[in-house]
């Protein structure tokens, strides 16, 4: 990148997916007749702008996103006012940056897919299966090649981890080839058969404390027991686990160059954007219940992933830029005062009550209190980021 660290990419990334989050708003806005005061590209102080009718248009030193003034966010007086609309219009409009933020991926993944991509492909074979795991359970066993999940072919190991993801707490079918060698011959046809194997993915997987006598089996497991699910395993390690229970790896792999049809490409995207939002809900879910931490990122988290990706590739960083934002759109759809789900939150609030409205003051208030508790957990989230990378971690570990 002309010499420049990698992580500086997450500032045109965030500016363009805010600005675009905001064009969304800016957009809805206008054709709904309320009065725009400035649309601006970064944050004060202004370097330069032009009015045209009755928005001024403007361009800012910090480039980090975009912002809308609307006449009248909490006051309906003016008639112009996005106070004054109807509960539709004004539902619409706030709904319009989020939506924004789930187009671009659609876009982005849509022509990834139809672009000519490399993939690497190869044979799926669990290397061990963790001791009282639904694999175990199931009767998996190491050197089993695992084909397809729920009648979905299994191309490498990242297809099966993307295909597990959403069946958390579901009943799921895995076809699996076990082979059945003879001592002296090689594997051949005759030696190996098909079958499927059913069996429930965790939500939240154990971490047991790796001992060499057992006296709690919820939080320990024996030595022996992990050594044959990991073999470089050691005595006061956790043993962690997957939802499945089993460590996999793609072996003869090959490099294949696909290229998918846009009436493909198209749904699939969805489907990604559908999957991301499944396992964000499942891994908030899990981390709320006890689980792991499913690794909330501030600011610094996000450009330190940014300038490892980068060191990957294109194609990542477009598919990065992607799942940023993703979490744009929902973070902004939650309730929370100061987010586009706040004021969504008091329009609704509004239709339950007939049309009365919280009053301009309270809403204000309140809405300033979730801007100041969301500036302090971003610093908190970023502490955390700084501290971890001290630690010499990374993301893609």
């Amino acid at each position: 990148m002309i010499g420049l660290p990698g992580w500086l990419l997450v500032i045109p990334i965030l500016a363009f997916l805010v600005l675009v989050h905001e064009l969304g708003h800016f957009l809805t806005a206008k054709k709904f007749g309320i009065k725009v005061t400035e649309f601006g590209f970064g944050f004060p102080p202004r370097i330069w702008g032009v009015t045209i009718g009755e928005t001024l248009y403007s361009i800012n030193w910090i480039p980090l996103g975009g912002f809308v003034k609307m006449v009248g966010e909490e006051d309906p007086k003016d008639p112009q006012s996005f106070a004054r609309q109807s509960i539709f219009k004004r539902v619409a409009v706030l709904l319009a940056g989020p939506f924004m933020n789930l187009l671009i991926p659609i876009i982005i993944f849509t022509i990834l897919l139809v672009l000519p991509h490399d993939k690497v492909v190869g044979d799926v074979i669990i290397g061990g299966v963790a001791p009282g795991s639904p694999a175990q359970e199931a009767g998996l066993s190491s050197g089993d090649k695992i084909i397809g999940v729920n009648g979905t072919p299994v191309g490498n190991h990242q297809d099966l981890v993307k295909l597990i993801r959403n069946q958390h707490g579901k009943p799921t079918d895995l076809s699996i080839r076990k082979y059945k060698g003879t001592a002296g011959l090689s594997f051949s046809p005759e030696f190996n058969h098909i079958e499927t194997i059913t069996l429930v993915p965790r939500s939240n997987p154990p971490q047991l404390v790796v001992v060499e006598q057992v006296v709690d089996p919820t939080s320990e497991v024996s030595f022996s027991q992990a050594r044959a699910y990991r073999t470089n395993i050691s005595i006061g390690e956790t043993m962690k686990q997957g939802a499945v229970g089993v460590l996999i790896g793609t072996t003869n792999p090959k490099v294949v160059t696909e290229t998918t049809p846009i009436w493909k490409a198209l749904p699939w995207a969805f489907l990604r954007i559908q999957e991301t939002i499944s396992y964000t809900a499942s891994s908030v879910g899990g981390w709320l219940s006890g689980g792991q931490d499913p690794g909330f990122a501030g600011p610094i988290g996000i450009a330190q992933v940014t300038g490892e990706v980068a060191e990957i590739g294109l194609s990542p960083i477009f598919e990065l830029t992607a799942l940023i934002s993703i979490s744009l759109a929902i973070v902004n759809l939650l309730p929370i005062p100061a987010l586009d789900g706040g004021r969504l939150l008091f329009v609704l609030i509004e239709g339950m009550r007939g049309g009365k409205r919280v009053s301009p003051k309270t809403e204000g208030v309140i809405h300033m209190a979730g801007f100041l508790s969301l500036i302090s957990l971003i610093i908190l989230m970023s502490y955390f980021d700084i501290l971890r990378i001290l630690g010499g971690n990374s993301f893609l570990q």
